[in-house]
């Protein structure tokens, strides 16, 4: 399955929940690719502490092959991970056309699945409303928009669903770093915007302290599986039907 996570904003968590999904579907036998496609505010690699040459920028830019840019970070998980660097421009500012740009990645794709058997690949996409967003919604099976309750990522989740749709993509809402009172308030303020959106609310995960300790420089579930965090992203897989 194809997975992209996209975020009006940045500081949602969007790329925690990537990679802790990830890694997450890799402890449970599953073969599976994370591809970080967030050029403006690369993180990724940061979470698996990887240390890369070639990224999906050289491979773009047609310096490398696929191959060389295919990371795996443990010997025993069927986890890989296409990292990149940094960029000024947008993912599409490598082509001439946005059908060129879908061809390539359609091509990294196909590459991944056939070299390295990978039944999940998940896409850590760039905040906001851009070419490269929506260009990555239209290859994947499942989009995930990730925002918190704060009100102006709310108003924007709002415009980016809507567009996400008029696409036709298959959007699910998912709200990050809930605070853990007044839970019922919130809970039904999640469900009345989902319900106005009359878009699948994939769920809550509330503000854990051992998340924000990390300090987006590992992964949480590498240290407690059964932690509260860890079980909300066991749930999301299984809503997604990943588990």
């Amino acid at each position: 399955m194809r997975i992209s996570l996209h975020s009006y904003k940045g500081g949602t968590g969007k790329t925690n929940i990537t990679g802790n999904l990830g890694k997450y579907l890799a402890k449970k036998k599953h073969k599976v690719c994370i591809i970080d496609t967030d050029l403006n505010g690369s993180g990724l690699h940061s979470l698996f502490n990887l240390k890369f040459n070639n990224s999906l920028i050289e491979l773009l830019q047609n310096e490398c092959d696929a191959s060389e840019i295919i990371y795996k970070p443990e010997d025993d998980l069927d986890l890989y991970i296409i990292p990149t660097r940094v960029w000024e421009e947008d993912l599409t500012s490598f082509f001439k056309t946005p059908s060129e740009a879908r061809e390539k990645l359609n091509q990294l794709i196909e590459f991944v699945k056939r070299e390295y058997g990978i039944e999940h690949i998940l896409f850590d996409c760039s905040p906001g409303i851009n070419k490269s967003s929506m260009l990555i919604m239209n290859l994947v099976d499942n989009a995930i928009i990730v925002s918190t309750i704060d009100r102006q990522d709310i108003r924007g989740t709002y415009l980016l669903t809507n567009i996400a749709k008029k696409l036709g993509a298959n959007v699910h809402l998912l709200f990050n770093k809930i605070p853990p009172d007044k839970p019922e308030k919130i809970t039904e303020l999640i469900l009345e915007f989902s319900k106005k959106l009359n878009t699948d609310l994939l769920g809550s995960i509330e503000f854990d302290t051992k998340v924000a300790e990390t300090w987006s420089r590992r992964l949480v579930i590498d240290s407690n599986l059964d932690c509260g965090y860890c079980n909300q992203i066991r749930a999301i897989a299984s809503d997604l039907g990943l588990d």
